[in-house]
């Protein structure tokens, strides 16, 4: 006789566990191996559904052959019998359909559970094989922009190199000639003040008057070449830090006297009219006494170089705060307002026709003002004469600023 309702049960249970492990495992399978679990698995389920099959249709097969041999060993059996079979054979139709329904339900839940295990694998190696694009596109992006920014850095390095060669080669090369400047500039002072001294002698010794003048001439143009030395001398000491500032208490008044009297003469000789301001009150600064005395004669000059016969040139000052201020104003010809940003630059000149120095005293003046804290300018308009102010700290001032 065929299998029994409990070996369908049992064959039931058999294919739950199969699909059961099988679904475990497939959810345990990475998504590297979905392709070959999932092939694992359907064959799988399809053998589970012949051996399903095979042995319903053995277990039909069995029933159909009990019954006609019930039948053939009881052919004049009565009525009620007939009938006990009949229920019996509807009974087992029923639990044939029960179990064929049954077995179809179970086919499609595996088909179902299948289908979104693969739809689950599917999306998580989609989304993997997402991930891994993206990853390899930034990581190439990425790739890229360390290659161009190490070839940037590389060239970088090499201008950068470059630069501070020519840097260093230039400025070894400017010191040079700044040595060489200041060594010839002191060099060139001794035979000077042996021409100068000559020409004094010979002046004061003559009787020929043209030999007379001929030695003021030499004794003026070494005056004027010495002046120069002292410019470029104290350029070179600018340029390499060395410039000497002796800042001490002075009277501001005692200075302008001593300007009024020493420049008074020579304005006078030039037709210009010279004022100065002389403060009423007392006051003092904190300054090199031979230094502002130099920078006032270099603006002193300037006015008087640029200022017309019957003009003015007049120096003022006064205390604002913790500040001295001297101001030189003249009538003169005048800065072009293009020409102003430069005037304090070195080797500068503001009308080549009128150069009648090397232009290097505004220079030497501003440097000077700053190494005392204080600050120089200019204002002018072309025309209309030329004004020049700087500051020097008060005493007070110079006090708390060295505190």
């Amino acid at each position: 006789m065929g299998q029994s309702k409990s070996e369908v049960a049992d064959d039931r249970a058999l294919t739950d566990a199969r699909l059961d492990a099988e679904r475990a495992a497939s959810d345990a399978d990475s998504p590297v191996s979905t392709a070959v679990a999932r092939g694992a698995l359907d064959d799988r389920i399809e053998r589970d559904r012949r051996l399903a099959d095979a042995r319903l249709l053995k277990f039909r097969v069995g029933i159909d052959r009990t019954l006609s041999r019930e039948q053939s060993d009881a052919p004049s059996a009565n009525s009620s019998v007939a009938h006990e079979r009949d229920s019996a054979e509807q009974r087992k139709q029923t639990e044939r359909g029960v179990a064929d329904t049954l077995l179809q339900q179970e086919r499609q839940r595996s088909d179902v559970a299948v289908e979104a295990q693969r739809s689950e694998h599917d999306a998580v190696r989609d989304g993997l094989e997402g991930r891994r694009q993206d990853t390899d596109e930034q990581l190439s992006i990425e790739r890229r922009g360390a290659d161009t920014t190490a070839s940037a850095l590389g060239e970088t390095r090499n201008v950068l190199g470059e630069t501070r060669s020519a840097l260093t080669k230039a400025e070894t090369k400017d010191w040079r000639q700044r040595d060489v400047l200041g060594t010839v500039a002191h060099d060139l002072r001794s035979p000077l003040s042996a021409i100068s001294l000559s020409a004094e002698s010979i002046a004061e010794t003559t009787k020929d008057a043209s030999t007379r003048s001929a030695a003021r001439l030499i004794e003026l143009a070494a005056a004027r070449m010495e002046r120069m030395l002292s410019d470029l001398l104290d350029v070179a000491r600018i340029e390499s830090g060395a410039l000497r500032i002796s800042k001490q208490h002075h009277d501001v008044g005692a200075l302008l006297q001593e300007v009024l009297h020493s420049y008074q003469p020579m304005f006078s000789a030039r037709g210009i009219a010279f004022t100065v301001d002389t403060p009423t009150a007392s006051m003092a600064a904190f300054f090199d006494y031979d230094r502002i005395v130099q920078v006032l004669s270099n603006l002193l000059g300037n006015a008087m170089k640029f200022t017309q016969d019957g003009g003015t040139v007049a120096l003022h000052v006064e205390q604002q705060a913790e500040l001295i201020v001297f101001t030189v104003r003249d009538s003169g010809v005048g800065i072009p307002q293009a020409s102003l940003p430069h005037i304090f630059e070195r080797f500068w000149n503001i009308d080549s026709d009128m150069r009648r120095g090397i232009g290097l005293g505004l220079y030497i003046c501003e440097n000077i003002i700053q190494a005392h804290g204080g600050t120089i300018g200019a204002e002018s308009e072309l025309g209309k004469g030329a004004t020049f102010r700087f500051s020097l700290p008060t005493t007070q001032g110079a006090e708390q600023h060295r505190a």
